[in-house]
């Protein structure tokens, strides 16, 4: 009778523990700081950021701003495979989201920026992205009145890039998610998440799924460059004018042509950085597929399984990653914990162009 009563009540524990983990569990796991609100931004170089950052006059032939590749509604991502590009080019990469892009140190897959203001600049003189000299920008807004106003009133003197840079890097610092079910979670709001969510965050966090090894701190990512094995899309390699647009990036970054994305590689010109691309924030991604650097896979579900299969094949694949065997239950709790990183943000909406 005391052995039967000793089973039913470790069977209700276990089911207790599985079912609600609550701080005792939550404290057995390595989680990370909830993320902090950034400093505020000057509000006057916040609207002239905003004003430039949906202005299609950033472009050489007048037909794309920056919102057109990072669309409010998507996430500031696109919601394509490939990223749009200058009319009669093609891109070869996937659109990054831009939300909590403030919080980052390294920017664009290959890591090739530094820092946000640098990062600003890149697509406006990009050939296949915006095709504007930064120079002539500069010309064109001088000679706008309704510009020359914000620049004052944001900057106490008139246009230059420096300022329209720093502009659109305070309007994007500003585009902010730190109210997602895992941000209650980690603040001491245990019901935040689902028991499903719990679940799958164990796994993510533990040795189950070991996830957090590279999906570390506040926005799950140690900004570091990892090959994944993910495998080049046929239409990147038969397409010419997607060749074309890689070779002529390769080019300028002084890197011979290749029959692959070589990422950081192009940034580092070390062999063991080929195929590495940089370990991507996760914050909202329920929102940001097609997931990859080439929008490999079409869903979440797909790329855990990726994830359990251990990867692609790639000679050079990192040592890392290794077949997990989850069951399909651990993987759908697995997606409920990354469907837990979804917040909400601010609506933004185009204002109208200065100068029309």
């Amino acid at each position: 009778m005391k052995d039967r009563f000793l089973q039913r009540f470790i069977f209700i524990l276990s089911c207790l523990l599985l079912l609600v983990p609550g701080p005792l569990m939550a404290r057995q796991l390595p989680l990370p700081e909830p993320l902090q609100l950034l400093p505020a931004q000057d509000p006057a170089k916040v609207e002239l950021g905003k004003a430039l950052f949906f202005d299609r006059r950033l472009s050489g032939d007048g037909t794309i701003s920056c919102a057109v590749c990072h669309v409010p509604d998507e996430a500031y991502a696109d919601g394509r495979k490939i990223s749009a590009a200058y009319p009669t080019n093609k891109h070869w990469r996937h659109t990054i989201g831009l939300l909590n892009v403030g919080y980052l140190d390294t920017f664009f897959w290959d890591g090739r920026s530094k820092g946000l203001e640098q990062q600003a600049q890149g697509p406006i003189h990009s050939s296949f992205e915006m095709n504007l000299n930064p120079r002539y920008l500069v010309a064109k807004l001088r000679e706008i009145p309704e510009y020359q106003q914000l620049f004052e009133q944001a900057w106490g003197g008139g246009v230059t890039l420096e300022r329209i840079v720093g502009s659109l890097s305070a309007f994007e610092r500003t585009l902010l998610i730190t109210d997602a079910p895992f941000d209650r979670y980690l603040k001491g709001q245990k019901d935040a998440l689902s028991a499903d969510a719990q679940q799958g965050m164990a796994i993510f966090y533990g040795k189950r799924g070991n996830c957090a090894q590279c999906h570390s701190g506040s926005l799950l990512t140690d900004e570091k460059f990892y090959n994944l094995g993910v495998a080049e899309l046929p239409e990147l390699s038969s397409d010419p004018q997607h060749r074309s647009t890689r070779n002529f990036f390769l080019g300028e970054m002084g890197v011979e042509s290749m029959d692959r994305d070589p990422g950081h590689y192009a940034v580092t010109h070390k062999k063991g950085d080929i195929g590495a691309f940089r370990t991507p924030p996760l914050r909202q991604v329920e929102q940001t597929g097609p997931y990859m650097h080439n929008g490999s896979f079409a869903s979440l579900a797909e790329v855990i399984e990726f994830f359990n299969q251990g990867g692609g094949y790639d000679p050079d694949k990192t040592e890392r990653l290794k077949p997990l065997g989850l069951s399909a239950g651990e993987k759908l709790a697995l997606e409920a914990f990354l469907n837990s990183l979804t917040g909400t943000y601010q609506p933004v909406h185009a204002p109208p162009p200065p100068g029309y």
